[in-house]
């Protein structure tokens, strides 16, 4: 018998079915797609200009900086609490 470089045609049909099939990928991309949707839609809440004095705007900010530090603070502790495990 003679030695041949063509693989055999099963494992060649696997492989390429294998990669167009990978239901693993085809999800990510989809969570993918959709966080970016999220991210750059139009559909988010404009600024809400209705404060009309000056202690109404303040607080308001104030509400919005302390959101913001409390996602901030969760998201570092869950990458410490990532690294500890």
């Amino acid at each position: 018998m003679f030695n041949s470089r063509q693989e055999d045609l099963s494992k060649v049909f696997d492989r390429t079915w294998k990669a167009n099939h990978n239901d693993v990928a085809k999800r990510g991309r989809e969570r993918e797609k959709q966080m970016m949707k999220r991210l750059y839609s139009n559909d988010r809440p404009t600024f809400n200009s209705s404060k009309n004095t000056v202690n109404e705007s303040v607080s308001e900010l104030q509400n919005r900086m302390n959101n913001a530090f409390n996602a901030n603070r969760s998201v570092n502790m869950n990458n410490i609490a990532k690294k500890w495990k």
